[in-house]
């Protein structure tokens, strides 16, 4: 299981700021995540793992942290 962090617009579609579930790569969670709450398909969100920004689609394993970034703006 990992746990998903959510942000923002992110977080209101989702209803909540965590939840975890059981994904093995980043491309299956962000399905997961897009069957859970088709919302979320109308949002370009970049992920985070263990609090670093990934640029790439990684595999996943037990106990990791997973962020959902929506885009934001500010300065």
């Amino acid at each position: 299981m990992v746990k998903v962090l959510y942000f923002g617009i992110a977080q209101e579609i989702a209803g909540t700021a965590e939840e975890e579930f059981a994904a093995e790569s980043t491309a299956g969670l962000r399905k997961m995540i897009a069957e859970k709450y088709p919302r979320m398909k109308t949002v370009r969100f970049r992920l985070a793992l263990n609090d670093r920004l990934l640029t790439a689609e990684s595999s996943l394993k037990g106990n990791d942290k997973i962020a959902v970034l929506p885009p934001f703006a500010g300065g």
